[in-house]
């Protein structure tokens, strides 16, 4: 890391010597020493970093470097923003300097990685291991003492896979008298582990009062004595023989077959644990990670020559069965097709180190010295996150512009150049993208852990050797996860009124926060202020002090109700982010002075002359853009200044109008604002509301909306008839609600008949609240309208009556009330079904679904009470999703309703204020994976019989007393707003943790200090309220 950052330095240094920064300030001389002195050093920094891992020297000297680098980027930096003040207050300097805006082109997009396929590819025959290892602990069944078998293999092969089969395999959970799991990682301290043992053992927390080592081993020989127990120890580091014999003498206190099962990647781990022999975990064939290092350095069809197939099996020969080495190994090749390019790769010198001396995979390893040096810190970077993380692919690119890690080249904009580069490292296998969401990315957890050997000098199962953080190389601090960079340090103390005190901060994430104090105006480096979801109602004025603050979130801060007036001083903001900031009343003036600006996601339109409409006219904007109080404008004529015709980058564009009842209905004005806000044809998402018109503008059915994919339309009451909106070739999603439109599809103006093919690439269509709704068509006969129809939502449509559309049945999620349902045919209903029952109604038979045979998944909203029949529930048998919600007056389930569920996976209940308790027959619900119970005050216990469940959510449960003891298969947890829960169960198979709102139990996880922290110590991703 420090090559990247060292040549980030002399590149910035090299510029302002260019730009005569030094001649301006008198400095020149001692820039071009400077200058010259660090080419040097750069020129032995690649064969140092190679060398750090095997010479603690080495490292101590590349940390002190480092920290130099940083001392000399704060003061170019301060250099760089002196003069860049002057040229501002100089007007005939001002535009030899300033930066042309140019607009901000989304760049190709990585298409998606096909995991599926990848996972074919890398697919270890994993049974065949278990099966040795299974037959192996039954070998020993007869033997005093006891067994101790490691499985040993590189990060990456499956250990801690492989042993969860033997540990959940039917042959050893017969064979044991006790089965104990716990996760080890780096700490081997003897107090935690007999700790977490009794607790996973008793799968409870009755080990939190045993502060004491004595009594904590007195109760785990309680537990283990003359029991023929399993202990998985998983991801052991621990090479001290002392403290593994002090632990094994705690142990030796079972029957006959006994056994410890370790996983360790050092083999030496395993030798001084081992009475049986290790077990080594092979990888894939070379012949396998051949075939993955093709898939990744050829492209489909390429004729790989001779040559290059020679030597790129010999290269595979060193990927050590590790699939994510191979398709590294390709990434690197990509882009080389001669053969000393290969032979380079093949004889490099990082093969040579051991597993004990690299830990990290060579050929990982080896793909990160590949990487051009502008990829490289972007690269490092990634280790600020935690493991299985993924973050928002354009919040980290405005996270790497904040450390200066990337810039504008030529006339290519920085967010551009992140772009590529962030496609350059998923193209080389270093990132991922979610499968979920493809707009965020990612890190396996091997490249994790080189990612952090970089950019922390650390050894992963090494405690890490700097020193404590000095305030002047903090660069970044999340003040949510109380950590802070560089190096990644927890602080249990920090707060903001603390962070003023770090001056050197470029990066400040504020979540959530109540205030911002004005001693913000002391970071003069800072580059980006997340301050999403904050409950601040003003800003201070020293932000506007902030001259180099480029990414500026308010999002969701909804009581936000004014911006500084001097706001317009931060002339390098460039991302405004006020998206939802409800109680904002109005933009500071002349807001076109932020020339720099490429996104700003709300404008209030003000009632003075320099915070209206014509504001927008100067900014080249970007992304989303909410326009409100839209009522402010007097002349139509105003809103053709704002030139939103002309924002060819805008993707959503939001119009709304906030009148209320009092207020005199402009119907005229409002058409013709409407019409005079025409956005640029390349807009793909469209929201208007509160518009008091009648008729909506012609540009909605024109080329204006061409690739608009997404309208929503709300609280429009006067509009009384529509544009053909059938017309648009590319809207997949359309959401009206309280609309006073009669018919979706109007006649043809002038024909008198539709349009052939209305709808043609509509999936979603929304209908709420539509009082006047009559049908879908004025005219008749339109059965093939809609015809790739997915979801149809209808709620408070009572004029409507469904056509009979061929469509229908294509679909795949319905929304309707009940009396709807009673006219649909068994063909109409989709495999998702959601049921409003109407007030009018006292009871609803579950009987009325019987005959819906292709149904998976119900939702029932409303119901006073259910009644049910074992008959109809046989029907149901199939159901593998549930959700009750709002059925305020039921206080307990249909008895038998749960037994012949049989088949479900899902379960959610909520909104439900009279639900005391869950009936006792979900014990029957053997495949019941995931449980969600929400708003229910009344809720006092959960059943003890719901073992099997994988994901746990529970918000708003105020007389909730405590969890389940038994769930060892949950691995995501999330306890909110349940304040009279205290204790958390010993989960050993949780990958994922959040507790907000619950004092007692928060107080219990707090990293590090906590009583239960032991309990969670190995949990991944943990989020825990701050006090």
């Amino acid at each position: 890391m420090a090559e990247a950052f060292l040549k980030l330095v002399i590149d910035n240094l090299s510029s302002l010597i260019k730009e005569e920064i030094g001649l301006i300030l008198g400095v020149n001389n001692e820039m071009e020493k400077l200058c010259s002195t660090l080419t040097t050093i750069q020129a032995v920094l690649e064969d140092a970093e190679d060398k750090q891992i095997e010479s603690k020297p080495i490292r101590d000297w590349l940390q002190k470097l480092t920290a130099l680098a940083y001392e000399i980027d704060d003061i170019l930096d301060e250099c760089n923003t002196h003069v860049s003040k002057l040229n501002h207050s100089h007007s005939k300097l001002r535009h030899s300097l300033k930066k042309i805006l140019y607009r901000h082109n989304i760049a190709r997009r990585m298409k998606q990685v096909n995991k599926k396929l990848e996972a074919v590819a890398a697919e270890r025959a994993m049974e065949k291991d278990k099966d040795k290892i299974v037959e192996t602990l039954n070998d020993v069944k007869n033997k005093q003492e006891m067994s101790v078998l490691p499985v040993i293999g590189v990060g990456g092969l499956g250990k801690t896979t492989l042993a969860r089969l033997v540990f959940n395999d039917p042959r050893v959970k017969e064979h044991f008298d006790l089965r104990i799991w716990v996760c080890v990682s780096d700490s081997f301290e003897i107090k935690t582990l007999v700790k977490a043992m009794i607790e996973s053992a008793t799968g409870s927390g009755k080990a939190m009062d045993l502060q004491y080592l004595d009594a904590a081993e007195r109760r785990l020989w309680e537990l283990l004595s003359m029991k023929r127990f399993l202990i998985v120890l998983d991801d052991v580091w621990n090479d001290n023989q002392d403290k593994w014999d002090e632990l094994r003498k705690v142990l030796s206190c079972g029957s006959a077959g006994s056994s410890i099962v370790v996983t360790a990647r050092q083999k030496k781990v395993g030798d001084i644990m081992k009475t049986l022999p290790c077990y080594s975990l092979e990888g894939l064939s070379d012949k396998h990670c051949w075939t993955l290092l093709q898939q990744r350095a050829f492209e489909p069809g390429e004729e790989v020559s001779p040559q290059l197939e020679i030597i790129g099996k010999h290269i595979v020969k060193k990927c050590a069965g590790v699939p994510l080495a191979a398709k590294t190994l390709g990434g690197i090749l990509r882009f080389k097709r001669r053969e000393d390019e290969w032979i380079c790769v093949r004889d490099n010198e990082i093969w040579k180190l051991s597993a004990e001396e690299s830990l990290i995979v060579p050929a990982l390893r080896l793909s990160y010295h590949h990487l051009p040096l502008e990829l490289r810190q972007c690269f490092a970077y990634f280790a600020a996150f935690p493991k299985d993380h993924y973050v928002d692919k354009e919040d980290l690119i405005f996270l790497w512009m904040a450390h200066g890690y990337i810039s504008s080249k030529g006339t290519k904009q920085v967010e551009d150049v992140g772009n590529d580069i962030c496609n350059e490292l998923l193209l080389r296998s270093l990132l991922q993208t979610n499968v979920d969401n493809t707009s965020e990315i990612g890190m396996h957890d091997l490249v994790h852990d080189l990612a952090e050997s970089i950019m922390e000098n650390k050894v992963p199962g090494v405690q890490s050797e700097r020193n404590l953080t000095s305030a002047s190389t903090i660069r970044e601090v999340n003040l949510l996860q109380k950590t802070s960079l560089f190096p990644k340090t927890f602080q249990k103390d920090m707060s903001i009124t603390s962070i003023s005190e770090l001056r050197r901060l470029r990066v400040l994430k504020a979540k959530a926060i109540e205030d911002l104090p004005p001693s913000i105006g002391n970071l003069k480096h800072l580059r980006y202020l997340n301050l999403f979801r904050s409950k601040i109602r003003t800003l201070p004025n020293s932000l506007c002090t902030l001259w180099n603050l480029q990414i500026l979130n308010l999002d969701y801060c909804d009581r936000l109700e004014a911006l500084p007036k001097k706001l317009t001083s931060l002339r390098n903001l460039q991302h405004l982010h006020l998206w939802d900031c409800e109680s904002l009343c109005e933009m500071p003036s002349k807001m076109r002075e932020l020339n720099s600006l490429k996104t700003l996601s709300m404008f209030v339109v003000g009632l003075q002359r320099d915070n209206q409409l014509e504001e927008l006219k100067y900014l080249n904007l970007s992304g989303r853009l909410q326009i409100k109080h839209l009522e402010r404008v007097k002349d139509h004529m105003d809103a053709k200044k704002a030139m939103i015709a002309g924002k060819n980058k805008l993707r959503e564009l939001s119009l709304s109008w906030q009148r209320n009842d009092l207020s005199k209905l402009e119907e005229d004005i409002d058409e013709k604002v409407l019409e005079a806000l025409e956005p640029h044809p390349n807009l793909e998402k469209l929201y208007i509301g509160g518009f008091s018109g009648r008729y909506l503008p012609d540009w909605m059915t024109n080329s204006s909306l061409g690739n608009v994919v997404w309208i929503y339309i709300w609280n429009c009451k006067n509009c009384k008839r529509f544009p053909n909106l059938g017309w648009l070739p590319r809207l997949e999603s359309l959401s009206l609600n309280d609309v006073g439109v009669e018919y979706i599809i109007e006649e043809e103006v002038g024909s008198g008949h539709p349009v052939k093919i209305q709808f043609v690439a509509l999936k979603h269509l929304q209908l709420i609240n539509l009082p006047n709704l009559k049908g879908l068509s004025k005219e008749q006969g339109i059965k093939e309208a809609f015809p790739n129809l997915e979801r149809l939502w209808i709620e408070r449509c009572s004029s409507l009556i469904l056509p009979s559309l061929s469509s229908l049945q294509k679909l795949e999620d319905l929304k309707c009330s009940s009396s709807t349902l009673a006219l649909l045919s068994e063909q109409d209903i989709p495999r998702a079904l959601c049921v409003e029952v109407e007030e009018s109604l006292a009871c609803f038979p579950i009987e009325t679904l019987a005959n819906f045979s292709k149904m998976r998944s119900l939702t029932i909203e409303n119901a006073k009470e259910i009644y049910v029949t074992r008959e109809g529930l046989e029907a149901l048998k199939e159901l593998t999703r549930l959700n009750l919600e709002s059925c305020r007056t039921m206080r307990y389930l249909p008895e038998g309703m749960l037994r012949h569920l049989t088949a479900l996976e899902d379960l959610t209940i909520w909104k439900c204020p009279e639900l005391l308790e869950l009936p006792k027959d979900i014990k029957h619900l053997h495949n019941l994976k995931f449980l969600v119970l929400r708003d229910l005050p009344k809720m006092t216990r959960l059943p003890q019989a719901i073992e099997h469940l994988t994901y746990l959510f529970l918000r708003d449960l105020p007389k909730l007393e405590s969890l389940p003891d038994q769930l060892p298969s949950l691995n995501t947890l999330v306890v909110a707003y349940c304040p009279k829960v205290v204790l958390i169960p010993a989960l050993q198979n949780l990958t994922q943790l959040t507790v907000v709102g619950c004092p007692q139990l928060e107080r219990r996880c707090q990293r590090g200090s906590g009583e239960d922290w032991h309990k969670i110590a190995h949990v991944r991703s943990i989020y825990i309220s701050p006090k």
